[in-house]
């Protein structure tokens, strides 16, 4: 099966010149990422398993916090779409290192 979710096609999206949808894939890749973490995880906001699903360790808390916004508010602030928008020393944006996971939650999804 080929893949649904590639890092270029999440560029892409995140490209997309409509800032509300920008802030829909995101706000979305965040909530299944969450959903990705542990319970314990998803309640403190924090890492402890480092199993390779879920956030970094760098990205626990704002990932966690971001994701649980997105739920209550359907929206995003600036800040939050800035932060996840913020290209890496590759100009690759943070959301997108996720690519993976997010594959995997769309395969999931597709089966």
């Amino acid at each position: 099966m080929s893949k649904l979710v590639t890092k270029e096609s999440l560029i892409r999206l995140l490209n997309d010149p409509n800032p509300a949808k920008v802030q829909v894939v995101i706000g979305r890749a965040l909530v299944a990422i969450f959903n990705n973490q542990t319970k314990d995880e998803q309640a403190t906001n924090d890492v402890r398993e480092f199993n390779g699903i879920g956030f970094t360790g760098a990205d626990g808390r704002s990932g966690s916090i971001t994701a649980k916004y997105f739920l209550k508010h359907r929206r995003l602030l600036d800040w939050q779409i800035e932060r996840w928008m913020k290209p890496n020393r590759n100009g690759i944006p943070r959301i997108a290192k996720y690519w993976s996971q997010l594959n995997k939650v769309a395969e999931a999804k597709a089966a």
